[in-house]
């Protein structure tokens, strides 16, 4: 068969436990081809830099770039490629490119995800020139490639450095671990005949922390779903030696390591890397950190879209953290913000890092007294600073929750936290902003005004701020002193405040600058309505003013962002989407509980469903606000009865405003 002559026994035993069918390998052999075509060849010339697999004395692989000005890459041929220059760090590595070598290439356009693969031997080397042979040329899909955008480096092949390490230098530690890209050769077992036994040279990408480095000192990353070639894999299967060149794109610098790796097949350690079918471990045995390896800095333009449906180590190490879904934390210390609202400071107590959180994002909390569990989510009121979580809640009167918190925890008590969610962020543009908040709505209006600094101080452009607060008087109102303290050190920052019932200390131009319920009037005196941003957040009828109030003005629907737990939405949608036919009946099986329940048209949301079954799935808001409901969907497809504010993760429902599109439906409950 051809794919026996095109994959090796190790590539064929990896495809075999993929469950690879044998009529796809024999279509996909007719992709590798004995020379390179036009296009091939074209693109390789083009290429600012390629990435090569190369063997030492030892018989180490070892993954480097080969660069240099127009024309340091040639093919005269179909079957030949030229190279006038030697790759980086060759005689630091002791690189063997003699005639009969085996060498791996892979070539990436980063601009627009092109990427193509050649494996073959070394014909001759002489007078600085490496002439290539080629056994098997081949394209590869984008996928997992992120685009950037390149600028030409200062340096020359020769400024290229390396010393030793290991992955206990911070600087190496940085690179490794926020890695998008890294390039990776493997070899098969010998000898390397040529043909489908030689060098391969590949490409991996991810989201930054896919690259992850384990307490034992070895390294770890996912396999996502490929092409099913299993060129790298089987390498491994066959041999297990492998060599990473890890780039730094705005640096230029890298870590270049080779090593030993295996395969991890086992679905536990699959599963709880989102996006994995099989994890990659290798042993480092030596390690480079290397500068002026490439001849371009190139800037993150876009992600590899289907990215976010991955996951990273960060987020593996922290769910093992968790049961059901939360994770203990300790109130280390409270803090009156007014009358009514106390910040809570929150730290894991496991001693284990904080997940991180954007700016503007909530956080649902478990809490426990006598009749029982209370689920709620709360603004983080402060940016992310990877130390702890800040929640500043108002004391209700008949708040369960608000009222355990404030009259009955304390420093050093525990309560249970999930992971932080929401879209209530800030947009990434660089218009000026306007943060309208009423009441305790100021607490995501704090976060972003944190992440703002925090954005400034590492580099990121100004933007004008107005900070715009509405509340009864001094007593009630939260933050003044923080506030205050910002707009002292930044000019950009504009603070702007009403007071509704101002108090007898309270004085008119010194602790604040109007003396009635915020209103349109104040807005259109203050502002200039020229391009800005506008982010909402308080009670319904201060948000549904001061909402309908911009739309009469012409600002845009896409320049309001809001944060609203009010009964339907502040803008109903205009449009009217396509009538959708659901099932009159369906079963819908709860996973987890083993449990099955028949839903007609009568039995509501998924989460009824669940409940009407017995179940007691996790919700808060029930109306598709707060995501505190999402649960993995296993099978089938649901409907949204109402669009929800918060968008659920690839792979999940969120089942409090979900029912079934068809009439077998499996959900993780």
């Amino acid at each position: 068969m051809a794919q026996d002559n095109v994959f090796h026994a190790g590539e064929r035993a990896v495809q075999a436990r993929a469950e690879v069918s044998n009529d796809w390998l024999e279509s996909a052999a007719g992709f590798v081809r004995p020379e390179m075509p036009q296009q091939h060849r074209d693109f390789f010339e083009n290429l600012p830099m390629l990435f090569l697999g190369l063997l030492d004395p030892a018989g180490r692989p070892w993954c480097v770039p080969v660069f240099g000005p127009p024309g340091y890459s040639t093919s005269p041929s179909p079957n030949t490629l030229v190279l006038q220059r030697a790759p980086v760090l060759s005689d630091e590595l002791g690189l063997v490119m003699t005639p009969g070598a085996s060498i791996g290439f892979v070539g990436v356009d980063l601009t627009n995800r092109r990427r193509n693969r050649m494996n073959g031997r070394v014909q001759r080397a002489s007078e600085g020139a490496i002439t290539i042979a080629v056994d098997q040329s081949f394209g590869n899909c984008p996928q997992y490639i992120q685009t950037r955008s390149l600028a030409p480096a200062s340096g020359e092949p020769s400024d290229a450095s390396g010393r030793c390490s290991g992955l206990d230098d911070p600087a190496v530690r940085r690179i490794v671990e926020t890695a998008d890209t890294f390039f990776i050769a493997s070899r098969a077992a010998s000898p390397l005949e040529g043909g489908n036994a030689g060098i391969d040279a590949s490409h991996r990408g991810g989201r930054a922390g896919f690259l992850g480095i384990n307490d034992d000192g070895s390294l770890s990353f996912p396999d996502f779903s490929g092409n099913r070639f299993f060129n790298t894999l089987g390498n491994i299967e066959s041999d297990g030696r492998v060599a990473l060149f890890v780039p730094d794109f705005e640096t230029g610098e890298a870590v270049v390591l080779t090593g030993r790796a295996t395969i991890d097949w086992s679905a536990g350690r699959v599963g709880a890397f989102t996006g994995a079918e099989r994890i990659v471990d290798m042993v480092p045995e030596e390690v480079w950190h290397a500068t002026a390896t490439l001849p371009v800095t190139a800037t993150l333009a876009e992600q590899w879209p289907a990215l976010d449906a991955t996951g990273t180590w960060d987020e593996v190490r922290l769910a093992a953290l968790k049961t059901d879904g939360y994770r203990r934390f300790q109130i280390v210390s409270k803090r009156m913000e007014s009358n009514t609202i106390t910040s809570f400071y929150l730290t894991p107590a496991d001693g284990g890092p904080i997940e991180p959180h954007v700016a503007g994002q909530f956080l649902p909390i478990r809490l426990q007294d006598d009749d029982g569990p209370i689920l709620r989510s709360y603004t983080i009121s402060q940016g992310p600073n990877g130390l702890d979580y800040r929640l500043s809640i108002k004391r209700e009167a008949r708040g369960r929750a608000s009222r355990l918190l404030h009259d009955r925890l304390q420093s050093g008590d525990m309560i249970e936290v999930a992971s932080p969610a929401g879209d209530f962020v800030l947009d990434d543009g660089t218009r000026p902003i306007v943060l309208l908040s009423g009441g305790v709505g100021i607490t995501p209006m704090m976060a972003m005004l944190d992440g703002l600094v925090s954005a400034l101080r590492g580099g990121a452009p100004r933007r004008e701020v107005y900070f715009i607060h509405a509340t009864r008087n001094g007593a009630s109102r939260a933050f003044r002193g923080e506030l205050e303290a910002i707009a002292r050190r930044y000019d950009w920052l504009h603070l702007f405040t009403a007071y509704s019932a101002p108090g007898a200390g309270d004085r008119l131009g010194h602790t604040h600058d109007t003396e009635a319920r915020l209103s349109m009037k104040e807005l259109a005196e203050l502002l200039p309505f020229g391009g800005y941003q506008f982010y909402l957040c308080g009670p319904e009828s201060f948000m549904r003013a001061l909402y309908t109030g911009l739309r009469d003005m012409g600002i845009d629907r896409s320049h309001i962002h809001y944060e609203f737990f009010g009964a339907g939405e502040l803008d109903e949608p205009k449009e009217i989407g396509p009538v959708v036919e659901l099932p009159a009946r369906a079963t819908i099986t709860f996973a987890h509980s083993e449990t099955q329940a028949e839903w007609t048209a009568q039995s509501g949301t998924l989460l009824e469903t669940a409940e009407a079954a017995g179940l007691k799935p996790t919700h808060n808001c029930r109306s598709g606000k707060c995501g505190t409901c999402a649960t993995r969907l296993l099978s089938g497809s649901v409907h949204y009865t109402r669009k929800p504010l918060v968008s659920p993760a690839d792979g999940h429902v969120l089942t409090c405003c979900a029912v079934p599109m068809g009439e077998q439906v499996e959900i993780g409950l």
